[in-house]
């Protein structure tokens, strides 16, 4: 049985202007990690770095907690995901990018379903650190309406001890904070239509791989399904059943009751 103890960084929003409806990814650390918050010693300067003062490093420790508008975007998105709700994740997307959108809402239902299968709680650290200017520029698969600024790390302990990240890209539109989301190019949304392909023969292998879902493993896959930790479902399909990502997509959606995953 899978017993991941380690960290596991769910890496959502920075992988979107290279593929645009690729899924997160998680890793798994050789031991049980310190709380992501806790004091640590204080890393190394390099020799040469330029000398800080206190002061600066106080301004920096304090940006880091966000502001109160960035605080209040971290808990809509944070219950939203949780409770799966694409109606309140769609409100906290810039409006500029939901009309560019337009008609191409199934592009941007699979991008939310995507952040459903990340790992949450709602207890969670935030850290909010500022990204480099023109970070996500557009390409010919897809433009950023509203550019990101900022990047939002939520970070919790997760049910077996381990802990998790879950990062995703925010900017500011008329005054307000908003999560960032790419908006296809015809393109964009013509590899979109063929990753749907590819998911929809992976749903067909998922359905014939099911024959071999057998107990123990059946009850750890849905063990972890019940803690929204799909990415771990997935890894463990694929390590115990030996398929590819997409047929243990399939495998665990099935698992879940979602055939339209």
């Amino acid at each position: 049985m899978l017993k991941p103890s380690g960290t596991i960084f769910a890496l959502l929003a920075l992988a979107a202007a290279a593929a645009l409806a690729t899924p997160a990814t998680a890793q798994q650390s050789a031991a049980p990690q310190e709380l992501p918050w806790a004091k640590r010693a204080p890393a190394a300067v390099p020799q040469g770095a330029p000398t800080r003062s206190a002061q600066e490093v106080a301004a920096e420790k304090e940006a880091e907690k966000g502001t109160p508008p960035q605080r209040e975007l971290a808990h809509k998105m944070v219950y939203a995901m949780y409770a799966k709700d694409f109606a309140a994740i769609q409100q906290l997307i810039a409006p500029s990018t939901m009309k560019c959108i337009g008609q191409n809402k199934n592009f941007l239902d699979d991008r939310i379903r995507q952040q459903f299968d990340l790992p949450i709680s709602k207890n969670y650290h935030l850290t909010v650190t500022k990204l480099p200017p023109n970070l996500m520029n557009a390409t010919k698969y897809a433009t950023y309406p509203m550019p990101p600024t900022h990047l939002m790390g939520m970070e919790f302990v997760t049910q077996d001890g381990g802990t998790a990240t879950v990062n995703e890209m925010i900017g500011q539109e008329n005054g307000h904070w908003y999560e960032v989301q790419p908006c296809p190019t015809e393109l964009g949304m013509q590899r979109f239509a063929k990753q749907q392909q590819m998911h929809a023969a992976g749903r067909e292998r998922a359905k014939a791989a099911m024959a071999r879902v057998h107990e123990p493993l059946k009850s750890q896959m849905l063990a972890l399904i019940a803690k929204r930790d799909n990415a771990a479902a997935w890894t463990l399909c694929m390590k115990s059943l030996h398929v590819d990502y997409p047929t243990a997509r399939g495998i665990v959606a099935m698992l879940a009751g979602d055939e339209a995953d």
